[in-house]
C-alpha cells in the first residue's frame, strides 16, 4: 500500500486501526485539531502538524519515509536525512504502559506547593521540559525523605487527549536509591484510579538509567527517534 497525501484524520486512524506502535505514536504527537497532512505506505508513516507558535512539526517513521516539509522533525533512528538542511539535535525514546495492574497498589503523595517543586527542578532539573504553572499538568506528585522533597515529576493531558509523564526529576543527593522508579509506579496507580488507561512517556536515548528504571516498572518501548530542526 502507498497513499498520497491524506487530510482527512479519521481517515490515517482507520489506515493504521492495524499497525499499533504507528496509531499510537500518531495519536499520541498528531492534535486533530492541528493536523496538516499524512501519507501511509506499508511499512512507513510520516505526518505533520502546527504548532501552537506557528510552527510545523512533522514525524517520519518506518523504512524509507516520506520527508515533510518542517519546521523541526522526528525520525525513526536511522533514517538518513540530508544534514545540509537540517541540524540533527537529539535522540530520545519514546515508551508508554497500560495501567490497569497498578490500581490497588500505594498512590503517590500529590504535591500542591509549586514554589518547592520549582525549587527542586531548579536546582537539579534545569531542562525539564514542565514547569508548576503549566495548564496541561493533571497533578505532580512526589517522593519525601526526612520531609524533603527528593523526587517529583508530572503527569500531564497533552491536546490530543493522551496522558503522558513529564519532568521526573531526583534530588542529586538521592539518586540511585529508587526513588523515581517508586514514584512512577505510585503515580501509575494515582492515574490508574482517576480512570486514565494507558500513560506514556519520552526520554533521551543516552538516559540509560531512567530508561532501565521505566523498564523495571513495566515500560514498553514503542519507537526510538532522532529529532532535527531546520536550518
Amino acid at each position: 500500500m502507498t497513499s498520497s497525501s491524506i487530510n482527512n484524520y479519521a481517515e490515517v486512524l482507520n489506515l493504521l486501526k492495524h499497525r499499533a506502535r504507528d496509531l499510537e505514536t500518531f495519536s499520541t504527537y498528531a492534535p486533530e485539531q492541528r493536523f496538516i497532512t499524512a501519507q501511509v505506505g506499508d511499512e512507513n508513516l510520516s505526518f505533520s502538524v502546527t504548532d501552537e507558535d506557528g510552527s510545523i512539526f512533522a514525524m517520519a517513521l518506518g523504512n524509507d519515509p516520506v520527508i515533510l516539509p518542517s519546521d523541526r522533525i522526528s525520525t525513526t533512528l536511522g533514517v538518513e536525512m540530508d544534514l545540509t538542511k537540517y541540524v540533527h539535535r537529539v535522540n530520545w525514546d519514546f515508551y508508554s504502559i497500560d495501567t490497569d495492574s497498578f490500581i490497588s497498589g500505594n498512590q503517590a503523595e500529590i504535591c500542591t506547593d509549586e514554589a518547592e517543586i520549582a525549587e527542586l527542578l531548579k536546582g537539579h532539573a534545569r531542562k525539564s521540559s514542565v514547569w508548576p504553572g503549566n495548564e496541561e499538568v493533571i497533578f505532580w506528585g512526589g517522593k519525601r525523605i526526612d520531609g524533603q522533597l527528593a523526587s517529583v515529576g508530572a503527569l500531564v493531558q497533552w491536546r490530543t487527549g493522551q496522558v503522558m509523564f513529564a519532568s521526573i526529576a531526583t534530588h542529586t543527593d538521592y539518586r540511585g536509591k529508587g526513588l523515581a522508579q517508586e514514584l512512577v509506579t505510585e503515580m501509575l496507580a494515582s492515574i490508574a484510579a482517576r480512570g486514565v488507561l494507558h500513560v506514556g512517556l519520552g526520554v533521551f536515548a543516552e538516559n540509560v538509567s531512567a530508561k532501565s528504571a521505566y523498564e523495571k516498572v513495566g515500560f514498553n518501548l514503542v519507537n526510538e527517534f532522532s529529532s532535527y530542526a531546520i536550518r
